[in-house]
């Protein structure tokens, strides 16, 4: 079982992956819908990418702004047909946080939804906390990460790594002219960036 399981994780993985082999980048967000301003109703998870997905596919948020990384392990995506930002709109739009922080994305070319994984012995200490506020209906705290689409085994890693055999680099800044926040990722010497509005404090 461990061992199907094993080679499971790895097929997704590779899923993550373009056709030249580079795993997929992008970010995670993670926003409550609020009734009356102030109780969760739902909090739907989703991940822009750079490419489209071959096939179900598993993705590592990676949180930090300096050389050392937090490893989300991890969300996954099993439906690998691409939703819109209209047809999410359609469904949470009326919250006015949840509207403009999806538009506020850039630099994506494909929306999917995405779950954390279902088995929880994979979870890192920052998934960990995130399903802790989950749980609390009272708490509408947002979330969002660069992510890979990619597995690593440990729960923080350098901001220099390895995804799927490819040598990758992901720095965050802010903007705090713009109020927003960029993930830039490089990969087999390829850049690619992608922004979205910084959360209020």
């Amino acid at each position: 079982m461990k061992k199907r399981l094993f080679f499971s994780l790895i097929a997704l993985a590779y899923a993550g992956c373009h056709a030249d082999g580079l795993p997929v980048v992008g970010i995670v967000e993670q926003i409550p819908i609020l009734a009356n301003g102030s109780h969760v109703t739902a909090r739907p998870t989703y991940i822009f990418t750079d490419e489209k997905l071959a096939g179900p596919a598993v993705f590592s948020g990676l949180q930090g702004p300096g050389s050392t990384l937090d490893v989300v392990c991890c969300y996954e995506v099993k439906n690998t047909t691409p939703t819109s930002l209209d047809t999410e709109l359609a469904k949470y739009g009326k919250d006015p946080l949840f509207s403009s922080q999806m538009k506020s994305v850039k630099g994506y070319r494909y929306i999917y939804v995405a779950n954390p994984t279902s088995d929880k012995k994979l979870w890192t200490p920052t998934m960990k906390t995130l399903a802790q506020i989950a749980a609390n209906p009272e708490d509408g705290s947002p979330f969002s990460a660069a992510v890979v689409g990619a597995r690593f085994d440990k729960p923080t890693i350098p901001a220099s790594f390895t995804a799927n055999g490819v040598s990758m680099t992901m720095q965050t800044r802010s903007d705090t002219k713009s109020g927003r926040t960029i993930y830039t990722f490089t990969r087999g010497g390829k850049k690619v960036e992608i922004s979205e509005a910084t959360f209020a404090d």
